[in-house]
Parts: C-alpha cells; sequence; structure tokens
C-alpha cells in the first residue's frame, strides 16, 4: 500500500471514529462535538458529523456550520461524491426552513451535475430528489437536472432506483416524475428484451 494510499486509510478511519463521537455527544456537549466534527480530515464524514452538529446548533449558528459542512461536501474527490454527501447539508437546510441556503445549495449540486461523468455516477440526482421531495418548489426546479443526469446508463442499480423511486409517495405528487421514470424503464425493459433475442440469434 502506497503512502497515500495509507493516508488515506487513516482518514476513514478517524472519520467513521470521531462522527460516531459526534452522534454520541451532540444532544450532550455541542461545543465538544463541534469541535470533533471540525477536526475530522476526510471530507465525507466531516460534511456528515457538520450537518448533524447544524441540526442541533441555535438560529445564530446553524448556517455558519451548514456551510462549513457543504464546504467539506464539495471537497471530496469527485462530483458523484459530492453531491451525495451534499445531501446531508441539503436536507438539514430544508428542514428547519432556510431557503435561501437550500436553494443555494441545490443549485450547486445542480453545477455538479452537469459536470463530465459516467452515466452511472450521475444517477447520485436520485439521493438528490430523495433530500428535497417535501419541497414542492424545490422538486419543481430540479425536475430538467435530474432527466438530463439520469437519461443514460442502466443496470440492477438503476432499475432497482425506478422502482424505489415510482413507489414513493412524496415523488408521486409530481406527476412529471413518474411519467419519466415509466419511460425510463419501459426503455430500460425494451433495451434487455432487444439485447436478449440479439444473443438469441447469434446462438
Amino acid at each position: 500500500m502506497s503512502t497515500q494510499d495509507n493516508s488515506r486509510q487513516n482518514d476513514i478511519s478517524q472519520g467513521v471514529k470521531l462522527r460516531r463521537q459526534v452522534s454520541e455527544n451532540v444532544a450532550k456537549d455541542i461545543a465538544q462535538a463541534y469541535e470533533l466534527a471540525k477536526s475530522l480530515r476526510h471530507p465525507w464524514y466531516k460534511c456528515q458529523a457538520l450537518s448533524e452538529v447544524a441540526d442541533h446548533s441555535t438560529s445564530k449558528s446553524i448556517r455558519r456550520i451548514l456551510q462549513e459542512s457543504f464546504d467539506s461536501a464539495m471537497n471530496c474527490h469527485d462530483q458523484n461524491r459530492r453531491v451525495s454527501v451534499a445531501c446531508w447539508p441539503l436536507r438539514v437546510a430544508i428542514k428547519n426552513n432556510l431557503k435561501d441556503l437550500a436553494n443555494s445549495f441545490l443549485a450547486q449540486c445542480i453545477n455538479q451535475l452537469n459536470q463530465e461523468m459516467d452515466p452511472i455516477s450521475k444517477w447520485c440526482a436520485a439521493s438528490v430528489v430523495y433530500t428535497i421531495k417535501v419541497d414542492t418548489d424545490l422538486l419543481k426546479s430540479f425536475y430538467n437536472t435530474f432527466v438530463n443526469a439520469t437519461s443514460k446508463g442502466h443496470g440492477w442499480r438503476v432499475e432497482r432506483e425506478i422502482k424505489f423511486m415510482l413507489a414513493d409517495p412524496d415523488i408521486q405528487k409530481d406527476q412529471r416524475y413518474i411519467s419519466y421514470l415509466v419511460e425510463r424503464q419501459s426503455a430500460i425493459a425494451n433495451w434487455k428484451n432487444e439485447n436478449s433475442q440479439r444473443k438469441g440469434s447469434a446462438s
């Protein structure tokens, strides 16, 4: 294992341990939990820990800590991870009715999803939908990005995601998502059938 790989593994181990300590202490001593969260080196776990602290914070500090959490998410090494973990501070912002922060976080997630990445990785857009589904305005504003991000890619993970989303009562409230997901589901099924027929003909 290289020195870089060993350092990354140490950061992950520290992140798992300290994130757990933050969860255990945040309700009892939020100041200590905040200091622990700030000390995490791995951006993924630091984002999660800071989000949890923010969710327990006063109105005076929640915005600052949420921004720190989101900034940490943007330090992850690829767009998929940035968007996926950024859903933590986004969820807390929505929960606490911080609409300006929620809009800002969502806009930056959209920017990440609009960058070049492989089709399967772009399905992290589904995590965003699950996070914002309680906010009709955010769900509406994200629709075009979701379609662009998930218009390609197939496989059991994609099929499972589509199935779960179609069954979600909050997502069902926006018929555009349901219609699009049904179309994607049908397109994937047709592709599988055609591919199976081609293999059958070849044999």
